[in-house]
């Protein structure tokens, strides 16, 4: 065959290729865009009664804090790209007895980094000054993946304040072992890319824009477990659309280099760790890790849950976090599998990652 035939045939070949790719894409995304859930769709939304405060932080930043409620203090905590209405159903579920706030990390949302920038250093100090500005005490602490690496950096420098103020964290979904071992190796090649990451500009660079649409439906339904609603995936979309790129670059290299395993046996406040079967971000076995450097902190593994356990089975972490703060009794952590999703069927998400 001539040397033009064959570079039409695996033109062809390839226009096919990238032609069906697209087509797969197109039904996965309609497909995860339909699905419904009428027990937890209506939980997405922000509910009445919510107050807003504005605290300054030590580096000449601002921190947004939302609250619902009165009674035992919960601070809910989100991860990198989020905000703090990701939390709406537990400022549903909660709210009506518990005193609950939920802030935007700095660098998210309505936050504003001060010079320090987004790492997990400055989020640790911001937590103390919000817990001493809004008089927050005895408070259940509740930190999802990136914010249960700051909620872990917090126990470890403001040890202090975490034995006056709070009195259970839980870290949801988070880690306190490298996301990616090699950037701890002296001049590996993980250390050199995590400072690439980090040089200055590299975020408005190396982006994506999140755009509304099937490809991005597709991509983030990976931080769902076995079920996920259209509108909570679509939430997750449109709260990473909003992230300033260069706040996304500070926090994606302080999670790359974020280690506590050393650190956080001498903690000293009560701790729970929750996970996933099917989290493919933060697996089990980061959990488990986390657990034992804790010094044997309790594990909870939610059966069918990814990541986006807030979003995904908000009401048995509302039951966990009842438990802890002294309010009514609740069922265990892991009667989450007697709380089936009532939505239509499943979408093709992913299978369980080895943990």
């Amino acid at each position: 065959m001539a040397a033009l035939e064959k570079l039409a045939v695996l033109t062809a070949l390839g226009g096919a290729a990238a032609a069906g790719a697209a087509a797969g894409v197109r039904v996965a995304g309609t497909r995860i865009a339909s699905r419904t859930d009428e027990r937890l769709d209506p939980l997405l939304t922000v509910p009445g009664g919510v107050e807003h405060h504005r605290v300054a932080s030590h580096d000449g930043g601002s921190v947004h804090v939302a609250e619902r409620g009165e009674g035992p203090a919960v601070l809910l905590l989100h991860g990198v790209t989020l905000q703090w209405d990701v939390w709406s159903p537990l400022l549903h579920l909660l709210g009506g007895d518990h005193r609950v706030l939920a802030w935007d990390m700095r660098g998210h949302g309505e936050s504003h980094a001060g010079e320090e920038g987004v790492s997990l250093q400055a989020v640790a100090a911001d937590m103390t000054t919000v817990l001493e500005e809004l008089d927050v005490a005895d408070a259940v602490v509740v930190g999802h993946s990136m914010g249960g690496m700051a909620l872990g950096r917090f126990l470890v420098d403001h040890a202090d304040t975490a034995q006056g103020r709070v009195r259970h964290g839980v870290f949801l979904a988070t880690s306190a072992a490298p996301m990616f071992p090699l950037a701890h190796e002296p001049e590996s090649i993980g250390q050199r890319a995590a400072t690439l990451v980090a040089t200055r500009g590299m975020g408005s660079r190396v982006r994506y824009d999140w755009r509304a649409g099937n490809l991005s439906r597709v991509v983030l339904r990976r931080s769902f477990g076995r079920r996920a609603s259209g509108a909570a995936v679509e939430q997750l979309r449109a709260m990473a659309a909003e992230m300033a790129p260069d706040s996304l670059t500070e926090a994606a290299r302080a999670i790359v280099l974020h280690d506590l395993r050393g650190a956080l046996g001498a903690n000293e406040v009560p701790s729970s760790v929750i996970t996933g079967t099917h989290d493919i971000l933060t697996p089990p076995r980061h959990g488990r890790i986390l657990a034992e450097a804790l010094g044997g902190a309790e594990f909870h593994l939610l059966d069918g849950i990814g990541h986006q356990v807030m979003q995904e089975d908000p009401f048995v972490l509302a039951e966990h976090i009842r438990a802890r703060a002294g309010g009514p009794a609740a069922s265990p952590v892991g009667a989450g599998a007697a709380h089936p999703s009532s939505g239509t069927g499943g979408d093709g998400g992913p299978d369980a990652p080895s943990g």
